[in-house]
């Protein structure tokens, strides 16, 4: 391979497959394990991260999955030929165990369901049919496995059918104690001696139901079973007890449960969900909560019926607060959900919970489309299941979600990010992508479009219609051009850089063409494969340069040159199609999607990396798109099972080329009613916020009013607590001082008795030292005796191991010879069953299945011979193994040695059943082919009678089409006369069409009016409202001035205060006299509280006239809108009468021209008076509109006119400036304005 090879590893998948049994775990409380595709995925939900493990090779996907009580294994049951199950560590994501079975061995394809024990070291798998059997499995010792055919007595009675068992656990406390439960069956078994066997246990004399799933609750002999029906059966001590009464019943199934502490979570059919605890008495279980898990959200269209779904599968997490749920739209469909509940939450709260997406909305269809952007870090989707999502590959969430009544066929979007194109089944639509939401600006008539692209400039679409590539501007969507040729269906559309000239198109016809854009033609063309149907083309230059590859339903992929669209090289790819490519430009990497669901990719130049292609396994259906970020960095793959994959692209080499860098933008559109709602919605919180921070004001004032009080209480009772406690502490002082003349005392007295003591202990531990010295040097001599006696007795030891070394040394190399001769007699018998192997091989070419039997006999005796001497061989290493322990390592090597032996014995018989395998099948595919021959050249056959029959059933047709042609001649020439006709009736037409849309200009001038009149009117609603906030802020300010009354200076203060906030006109101030200062803050007073009572009831009484006035003319303003809406009806009727009356005349114009061509020219008046009649008709009604219209105007004048006369003005409230009765004090004159607005 030449070049840097650029590797792909998984980065995030959205997706999951729903049909998996028991699909979805909680490894810890943040993160959950689940199936996609051929995958399981390990998600963690706080750092939303993905981690990735695959299965085997050969498996076609995963059917069941299980997870250890410790929350450490995960066990995946894989179907296939080849069904096994795998046990991995949820932590290393490394495989620890594999049990491979063989299609005969399990008697099915998948397995239908399996558990772990509760100790975690036993797993029982239930296979599915048709021979349903049992597995028990000690996984972690790789014992041998023992197996059960569940369905023994119902296959020979011919009862079983799909979904026989759906549900096996181990009983939590005896892990040898299994339960079986299914269509009919409730059975229990045992594990023992290495066998299943049948333990007592079941239904009873109960009617056999549809049990759908169990589970053993938690530190008890009990199960709860749920049915098809939705009864929920209680079993103790393996034997049914009741139906629980507390138990849906209302015919829903319930198809999966989960054990809490308090009792047990089901769920099932239309998405319902059911929570029980266990009563006091401890028999029963009472229904404390059922909820709904919807799928619809704000983004589904009207009108668009979504499937209630099914919880195939719960798990809880380790602190029981949270439920992760798995759903799916029908009983055996791939396509689901998965959502979380936070069941830990208490109170009113609990109430309101609703399950939450565990990771994002995934589809529930097949993806059929898939593209990118530039300017954002942006993907969009759309599906079968009639939605179209926006992604953020960067942040891994879903941005804008959308839901259609029709189904989207093909999408692409625009450079920028912000608009995309999308083909429904009915058009093809111009969408803008706002903040959260899809619009259409403009819709195409192009039915079911297979593939859309924008250019790489953005600049131009192209449309698939058919077998017609429609071009269009962006910027205007007016259309170019139309690009023809194919006589097939277009299935795909390939812009060539850098200058959007050229584009490429392949389809059903298996041509490829080059479009020259601007002169709207054909370049060249390359139709070589015409029986191919041709999926994808790629290319890796801009034009004449560059490669062209292309692949279709032949499993080739081919390379052509770009110039000339002439085929280079053509590969066979394998045994799975690709189905369409993407190339990377900054890697030289060609990335495929193949039918089985992988990712291939392939180094270029082909020729020398198409054989060691690196192919990654995703989907667990055919890939449908591939797509390449704008930097190359990042691959996203789509697939029919609904799953949307994203792959980093790395350099194998660090020296790799620097990538592309882009900044990406955060700019979005939105539409001005909306912007125009957001600001008045922030204009009134704005006034709202206002509002509260006066009110908020005035309630902080009262608060420190209070709060001072307050303090003065507490201030007066800290003086009185503090003198109390300070007469405390000098009584307590006075008594700390007597303890303290006390305590000297008792201290003299204790310290001398305790220097008595102390002499006393110091006298008796010396005699003590002194004994315990003597023992100790009498322990040194004894220690010394009998040191010199052990060494004597290990030199003596010594010299006797020597002389026994020096004699086994000597036995050894004779059994050492002994077994070197057997080694040499193993490796001749080896030889010549070599040379035996190599003759058996030449004879089975050639002999029959007799002989064959007779070489299996003579190899199983020589074989048997070699075990038999193994193992006297074996026992005699045992022996010398006890006797030379410290020669260990050699023996071991000549094991090692038989051993490899004997595995190459195993390799031959291993061998032999192989090719006898494949030899039957070649002779089963002989048979086969020979009956497809027969078959064809008996269809062949009849081909050619048939072939006979029409060709003379083709003279007859040729003979009748000469006389129908002889007949068709005078017919053309009458039909030519009447499209004369038709041409001058069609000017008439076109007369009353111009008419038709002066009267429509006029009628659009009276809309404008009406909606110049409604904005007036709005305006002044507006003002209104603007009058009311003033009126209130002067009815709080004066509120704010009664609290003050009882104080005159901060009154005066306040009332100042009040005059600048309102007063905008300059104050002269006149010389301050003191004379009569009491007398006149008392009379200014009085007058200032009449002055405000009076202003309180003119702001009543105003507000109220208001409110009328304004009801008043909303009423008028209905009463116009319903009369315009009236008038527009009426214009629609006569709309449509005119258009009815021309179409009359019309037919009636053309049957009298067909009817009778050589007739008088008075035939033609009954229609020519009926259109002037229709006319004059139009015309007296449009004179009656423009009537009728004038006085409207004059009425809505007249309401005009009223508005401004009702209209208050500052006239009308009091003044602020009259004086009271002896003028006022400091002799000002204040000049209130009028309220804003008015």
């Amino acid at each position: 391979m030449q070049g840097e090879f650029a590797m792909t590893s998984r980065r995030h998948v959205f997706g999951l497959k729903a049909n998996v049994k028991d699909n979805v775990h909680y490894v810890d409380d943040q993160t959950v394990v689940y199936p996609v595709g051929k995958t399981f995925v390990i998600y963690n939900q706080t750092t939303n991260t993905q981690k990735f493990t695959m299965g085997q090779e050969r498996a076609e996907g995963i059917s069941a999955m299980a997870l250890t009580p410790n929350k450490k294994y995960v066990a995946v049951g894989n179907c296939g030929d080849a069904p096994g199950i795998e046990i991995y560590d949820t932590t290393t994501r490394k495989r620890r165990k594999i049990l491979p079975l063989s299609l005969q061995d399990l008697g099915s394809r998948e397995f239908a369901c399996m558990a772990f024990s509760g100790d975690c070291r036993h797993l029982v798998a239930q296979g599915a049919g048709p021979d349903w059997h049992l597995i028990f499995w000690t996984w972690d010792r790789l014992k041998s496995v023992a197996m059960f055919p569940v369905a023994q007595d119902n296959l020979q009675r011919g009862e079983t059918k799909s979904g026989f068992v759906s549900c096996v656990s181990n009983n939590p406390s005896d892990p040898y104690h299994i339960c079986v439960t299914g269509n009919g069956i409730v059975r229990f078994y045992r594990f023992a001696d290495g066998q299943i066997k049948t333990s007592p246990g079941g239904m009873g004399r109960r009617d056999p139901q549809n049990v759908l799933c169990h589970r053993w609750l938690k530190d008890s002999d009990r199960i709860v079973a749920s049915c098809e029906s939705g009864d929920i059966l209680l079993f103790e001590n393996c034997e049914f007890k009741c139906v629980l009464p507390m138990s849906p019943g209302d015919g829903f199934s319930i198809d999966t449960i989960v054990t809490t502490s308090r009792g047990f979570i089901c769920g099932g059919e239309g998405g319902l969900l059911h929570m029980y605890e266990q009563c006091d008495d401890k028999e029963l279980f009472k229904k404390v909560k059922s909820l709904k898990v919807d799928p619809r959200r704000e983004g589904d269209a009207q009108g668009v019926e979504t499937q209630a779904p099914i919880v195939k599968s719960m798990c809880l997490s380790q602190q029981e607060d949270h439920l992760a749920i798995a759903t799916s739209l029908g009983p055996n469909s791939t396509y689901g959900q998965l959502y979380t509940l936070n069941i830990g939450v208490e109170g009113s709260k609990a109430e309101l919970l609703q399950p939450e997406y565990l990771v994002a909305p995934f589809h529930t269809g097949p993806i059929t489309g898939i593209d990118t952007c530039i300017r954002k870090p942006l993907i969009v989707t759309c599906s079968k299941d009639h939605t179209i999502r926006v992604w953020n590959y960067l942040e891994h969430t879903l941005d804008i979600y959308k839901s259609f009544p029709v189904e989207a066929m093909s999408v692409a979007m625009h450079p920028s990010g912000l608009h995309i194109l999308v083909g429904f089944a009915d058009k093809l639509r111009f969408m803008n992508l706002y903040g959260d939401d899809i619009k259409e600006f403009k819709a195409f008539n192009i039915r079911s479009c297979p593939e859309c692209r924008f250019s790489t400039g953005g600049q131009y679409f192209a449309a698939v219609h058919g077998q017609v590539i429609q071009l269009y501007n962006t910027y205007t969507c007016e259309p170019i051009t139309q690009l023809r040729g194919p006589s097939g269906k277009i299935r795909c559309l390939n812009w060539l850089p850098p200058d959007d000239t050229r584009l490429l198109s392949a389809g059903h016809d298996g041509a490829i063409y080059d479009w020259n854009v601007r002169e709207g033609r054909k370049e060249t063309d390359n139709s070589s494969a015409k029986t191919v149907q041709l999926t994808s083309v790629a290319s890796n230059g801009s034009h004449p340069s560059g490669l062209l590859w292309a692949v279709g339903n032949d499993k080739k992929l081919r390379e052509l040159e770009l110039g000339a669209l002439s085929v280079v090289n053509e590969w066979e790819v394998g045994d799975h199609a690709l189905l369409t490519l993407v190339y990377s430009m900054s890697h030289k990497l060609l990335i495929a999607g193949v039918e089985d669901g992988s990712i291939k990719v392939i180094a270029t130049p082909v020729q020398n990396g198409i054989h060691q292609a690196e192919t990654t396994t995703a989907h667990g259906s055919p890939v449908v798109k591939v797509a390449l970020s704008f930097d190359e960095s990042v691959l996203f793959s789509v697939g029919e099972d609904g799953a949307l994959w994203m792959f980093d692209i790395k350099e194998k080499d660090s020296r790799a080329t620097s990538k592309r860098e882009i900044t990406y933008t955060e700019e979005i559109l939105i539409s001005k009613a909306d912007l125009e709602e957001k600001n008045t919605f922030i204009g009134d919180l704005k006034n709202k916020v206002d509002e509260l921070n006066g009110e908020m004001d005035y309630l902080a004032r009262k608060r420190e009013i209070k709060h001072e009080e307050k303090m003065k209480e507490l201030q007066d009772q800290f003086r009185e607590d503090s003198e109390k406690d300070w007469s405390k502490f000098e009584a307590l002082l006075s008594l700390k001082q007597e303890q303290e003349i006390a305590f000297t005392e008792i201290r003299k007295e204790t310290s001398e008795k305790h220097r008595k003591e102390l002499a006393k202990l110091e006298s008796e531990y010396q005699t003590k030292i002194s004994e315990a010295e003597d023992l100790k040097a009498k322990l040194q001599r004894t220690l010394e005796e009998q040191r010199r006696q052990f060494d004597d007795q290990v030199s003596r030891a010594e010299h006797m191991l020597d002389k026994t070394r020096k004699e086994l040394q000597e036995t050894f190399r004779e059994t050492l010879n002994g077994e070197r001769g057997n080694c040499e007699e193993l490796r001749a018998n080896e030889r010549e069953l070599l040379k035996g192997y190599v003759e058996m091989r030449a004879q089975l070419e050639k002999d029959t299945d007799d002989e064959i039997e007779e070489i299996k006999d003579k190899y199983e005796k020589r074989l048997a011979g070699e075990r038999d001497q193994y193992l006297q061989l074996k026992g005699e290493n045992g022996i010398m193994r006890k006797k030379f322990t410290h020669l260990k390592k050699d023996i071991k090597d000549k094991t090692e040695e038989i051993a490899q032996l004997m595995d190459v014995l195993q390799m031959l018989s291993h061998k032999n059943t192989r090719i006898d395998l494949e030899i039957e099948n070649l002779k089963n595919e002989i048979r086969e082919r020979d009956d497809t021959i027969g078959d064809k050249e008996k269809r062949i056959y009849e081909l050619k009678k048939r072939n006979q029959e029409l060709e003379k059933y083709k003279f007859v047709l040729d003979f009748k089409i000469r006389e129908l042609k002889s007949q068709i001649e005078p017919r053309q020439d009458e039909i030519a006369a009447a499209k004369q006709r038709i041409k001058d009736m069609d000017c008439d037409l076109e007369k009353y069409h111009q008419q038709n849309l002066s009267l429509k200009s006029s009628i659009e001038e009276l809309e404008q009016k009406i909606d110049l009149q409604q904005r007036v009117i709005h305006k002044h609603t507006n003002q209104l409202k603007d009058a009311d906030t003033y009126r209130n802020r002067i009815r709080t300010d004066l509120s704010e001035l009664v609290t003050k009354i009882q104080e005159p200076k901060q009154l005066c203060q306040a009332v100042a205060q009040l005059y600048k906030k309102h007063v905008k006109s300059i104050v002269s101030k006149a010389p301050v006299v003191d004379e009569g200062l009491q007398t006149e803050y008392v009379r200014q007073r009085e007058y200032l509280t009449r002055t405000v009572e009076s202003l309180k009831k003119k702001l009543v009484s105003d507000s109220d006239s208001h409110k009328g006035e304004a009801n008043k003319i909303m009423t008028e303003n209905v009463q116009l809108i319903r009369e315009i809406n009236e008038l527009r009806k009426e214009i629609r009727v006569l709309k449509a009468n005119v258009s009815a009356d021309k179409n009359a005349a019309k037919t009636a114009a053309l049957n009298n021209a067909l009817g009778n061509t050589s007739g008088s020219p008075n035939s033609q008046n009954p229609a020519a008076t009926q259109t002037s009649n229709a006319q004059e008709q139009a015309n007296r009604e449009l004179e009656m509109q423009r009537s009728e219209i004038d006085r409207l105007k004059a009425k809505v004048a007249e309401a005009e006119k009223e508005l401004q006369a009702r209209r208050p003005s500052s006239r009308d409230l009091p003044s602020l400036n009259r004086p009271p009765p002896g003028g006022y004090a400091g002799g000002f004159t204040p000049t209130p304005p009028a309220p804003p607005g008015l």
